[in-house]
């Protein structure tokens, strides 16, 4: 009696045992390793879906491979969401001084609100036919949260007319530094000699 139930404990157990490798080899051949996603462990390391025809499509993207680490990041700031309009050089005279300031407008062009934008402008002297800086500031615009489409002026302090004016950089919360770099000057010999300062743009004051 003892023998008969051991014999049929190892038959159970064989059954499963059986059984177990039957599921298993029923699932490897449910899975077809022709569509499965599958990760090529080579030197790129590249993530690829094969099709049932073998044909091979690189999700290298979505596997995050060293081939799309080296690449540099994308960067989804429009550097053109402010833009600067109707700069001028303005003077008043206060009792026996006279006083000189660079104006202008700055427009938001973006679909998002900017704040606390600041100006950077520098002034350059013509010495002895050279360029040389004279002074550089910095302005906040008159409105804090700029939101799009609006349009808000900034005024900045000057200690003298310069020969030049350059509007050097923008910066805002959102932004961050945007290089600008764009000369302003009065007359043609001024515009040339804003050429010898590298600018992106050379315009006339208003």
């Amino acid at each position: 009696m003892i023998l008969h139930l051991n014999k049929s404990v190892y038959r159970k157990i064989f059954v499963a045992f059986l059984s177990f490798i039957c599921m298993e080899i029923g699932l490897s051949q449910s899975i077809n390793p022709r569509s499965a996603l599958a990760q090529n462990v080579s030197a790129d390391s590249l993530c690829y879906w094969q099709t049932a025809n073998g044909r091979s499509i690189d999700l290298a993207a979505l596997c995050g491979s060293k081939s799309n680490q080296n690449l540099p990041a994308i960067s989804f700031t429009n550097k053109q969401n402010l833009t600067i309009d109707r700069v001028k050089i303005i003077s008043e005279n206060i009792g026996n001084k006279r006083y000189f300031y660079v104006a202008g407008t700055i427009t938001n062009t973006g679909n998002v609100s900017q704040r606390y934008i600041e100006v950077f402008y520098q002034g350059y002297k013509q010495v002895d036919g050279s360029l040389k800086p004279s002074e550089s500031n910095k302005v906040f615009v008159k409105t804090s949260v700029l939101q799009p489409g609006e349009t808000t002026t900034f005024t900045g302090e000057l200690q003298r007319r310069p020969t030049l004016l350059m509007l050097n950089s923008l910066d805002s919360v959102e932004e961050g530094s945007i290089p600008v770099n764009i000369c302003y000057a009065n007359s043609v010999e001024q515009e040339e000699l804003c050429k010898r300062l590298s600018p992106s743009a050379v315009r006339r004051l208003n």
